[in-house]
């Protein structure tokens, strides 16, 4: 699912958490001031590496979306590599979620968001096999994973504004988004939007 549906002034907001910790601290600092609840797609080596972050999205309400264990391509599309195989699909799914569960309380199902979002009918039919039926895409992608500069992240972000979409962020280090978070916040909200998580923009 790309976008939400509903007609409702509500927006979903995700941050993808794949490799090292970045500006996670800073991010969810942010979104306990606004008092904001969204979406966090983690893979298993993130969670393992930071759990004191992991287990603080937790405290705070956060929901949590599989984005595998170590970040391959379930198609190879973007690494120019071979597909996984269903069995390689679906260890990645457990392993993450085995990892992330023990640190929150709580399974990653039925949450799946496929790594550099490749995605094709077969990995669709593994993950939903898995467990994972819903798989989360995104609407806009904020592109501050690009380093892109942060007026421009904000720019982007609040031009394309509308219900039930789905804005895709990054908490690493490369990533402008924690420095455009504040004003794109502020901006979503002063178009009469509400800010929640991805589970509750799809439900």
């Amino acid at each position: 699912m790309r976008k939400g549906v509903t007609t409702s002034k509500r927006v979903a907001f995700s941050f993808d958490a794949g490799s090292d910790s970045g500006h996670t601290a800073d991010i969810l600092d942010r979104l306990a001031a606004e008092h904001l609840r969204v979406s966090f797609g983690l893979t298993g080596d993130f969670a393992a590496k930071y759990p004191d972050l992991v287990r603080r999205m937790a405290r705070d309400g956060h929901h949590f979306i599989n984005h595998s264990q170590s970040h391959p391509s379930f198609t190879g599309f973007s690494t120019s590599s071979k597909p996984l195989t269903s069995a390689q699909r679906q260890a990645e799914l457990a392993a993450a979620d085995d990892v992330i569960s023990a640190l929150t309380g709580t399974t990653t199902k039925p949450w799946f968001r496929p790594p550099y979002g490749d995605l094709d009918s077969g990995v669709a039919q593994d993950v939903a096999a898995a467990g994972y039926p819903m798989i989360a895409m995104w609407t806009v992608d904020s592109l501050g994973w690009k380093s892109t500069p942060a007026g421009q992240v904000v720019e982007r972000c609040l031009s394309r504004i509308e219900p039930g979409a789905v804005y895709l962020f990054h908490v690493g280090s490369a990533s402008t988004d924690a420095d455009a978070l504040a004003d794109i916040i502020a901006g979503i909200r002063s178009a009469g939007y509400k800010i929640v998580s991805v589970a509750d923009i799809m439900s």
